[in-house]
């Protein structure tokens, strides 16, 4: 599983989730059901972000280096 970094976009069974900001033990990130919709941005830490990508078997769509 790739390290998570700003920018990427995640793909779950549930919806998608795109990480905004990536701090030393915080992650904030949008939930996103469709790509169109516009949510708030939530917090979570790193570890327990990543434990629930692998729980849901996310998959990467979109790396920060193509984003940029």
């Amino acid at each position: 599983m790739p390290a998570l970094a700003k920018g990427q976009l995640w793909s779950t069974a549930k919806g998608h989730i795109k990480i905004v900001e990536l701090g030393k033990m915080l992650v904030h990130y949008k939930m996103l059901r469709d790509l169109r919709q516009m949510r708030r941005t939530q917090m979570s830490r790193i570890d327990t972000m990543e434990g629930y990508l692998k729980t849901n078997r996310a998959q990467l769509v979109e790396s920060s280096a193509a984003a940029a």
